[in-house]
């Protein structure tokens, strides 16, 4: 199988993650691209010691593209970027992963990021590429089935929902609505992940945002049949012990991210004391994306469709939201 040449646009964040995983899946990481050339060469000497990256650093996406072919770009850049990053590296001829959310630019108004998020799907559609989003947390639903079956339990067709979704919020934390902007897309696509295609009754919905804390509920109208009460938890925690908790009809698991004994990142569920042991969601998500570029997966874990239906529900809710 010839091996797949990548880049990587925003590989100081998340985006190092990209390429460590993509190297590992057995692509050759050609390439990163910065919003400067110092930040891409100090990226580039990080990512070295990291895997050995012996690629190219481009100071702006734009001197990429132009310097190359590449298989697959993924997409961690600023969010009010991706849709213009997206739509360029589609254009090159790439198979593309977008990070979470799809896209997001505070200067726009919600329908102006729905119209370009609605662009990217047709985009991708009329391409010949694969496209998707990282909204890895989807894993965890095969994952939760997974631990639960070994227990004994039938958690049966989704009727309630509930994720608590927590973190640091970087370097200066994170407050009020923008806490849901960047952890809002992972409990919304776990929710797609259990209940399968459906819609947003928005006479139902409702959210309520504290300076480190945001609440959102609402009910879910599934294809299949029948409706799901959704509750999302999504925090700013600075200190103490982060709780990431999902699961349906009250039967909740938490998650913790670590090294096993190998010294491999894997992610850990546990319920009623029971641990169980699965492959890191975001190399998951990396995974089937390569695999559907191979021709060995039929879908990467959340297409792009997905993650505009995602950001539908997340401006919805935003849209309703109430500062107490």
């Amino acid at each position: 199988m010839a091996e797949l040449s990548a880049a990587v646009v925003g590989a100081s964040g998340i985006g190092k993650h990209h390429a460590k995983w993509l190297q590992r899946l057995g692509c050759s990481v050609d390439a990163i691209a910065g919003s400067s050339a110092e930040s891409a060469d100090a990226t580039a000497a990080k990512l070295s010691e990291m895997f050995g990256f012996e690629g190219e650093a481009y100071g702006s996406v734009e001197e990429m593209l132009r310097a190359g072919r590449f298989d697959l770009i993924t997409i961690a850049s600023p969010e009010e970027v991706h849709y213009d990053h997206f739509m360029r590296a589609l254009d090159h001829g790439a198979h593309v992963l977008c990070e979470k959310p799809l896209l997001f630019d505070h200067t726009q108004p919600s329908d102006a990021m729905l119209r370009h998020a609605e662009a990217m799907v047709a985009a991708a559609e009329d391409s010949e590429g694969i496209a998707a989003v990282n909204t890895q947390y989807v894993a965890g639903c095969g994952a939760y089935h997974s631990l639960m079956s070994s227990r004994g339990i039938d958690a049966g067709a989704p009727k309630k929902f509930f994720m608590q979704m927590e973190s640091r919020g970087g370097a200066e934390g994170t407050d009020f609505e923008q806490i849901f902007i960047d952890l809002g897309p992972h409990p919304i696509s776990v929710m797609m992940g259990f209940c399968g295609p459906g819609r947003m009754v928005t006479e139902s919905a409702s959210c309520t945002v504290e300076q480190k804390r945001v609440v959102a509920r609402f009910d879910y109208e599934m294809e299949s049949g029948g409706v799901c009460a959704v509750e999302i938890l999504c925090m700013n925690r600075p200190e103490g012990d982060l709780i990431r908790r999902f699961g349906i009809n009250d039967l909740s698991a938490d998650y913790e991210g670590r090294n096993d004994a190998e010294g491999v990142y894997r992610a850990y569920l546990t319920y009623d004391g029971e641990e169980s042991c699965h492959q890191d969601f975001m190399e998951a998500s990396l995974e089937r994306f390569v695999s559907a570029v191979r021709g060995t997966a039929k879908r990467p874990l959340a297409t792009v469709a997905e993650g505009c239906e995602n950001l539908r529900m997340q401006l919805a809710l935003l849209a309703v939201a109430e500062r107490v």
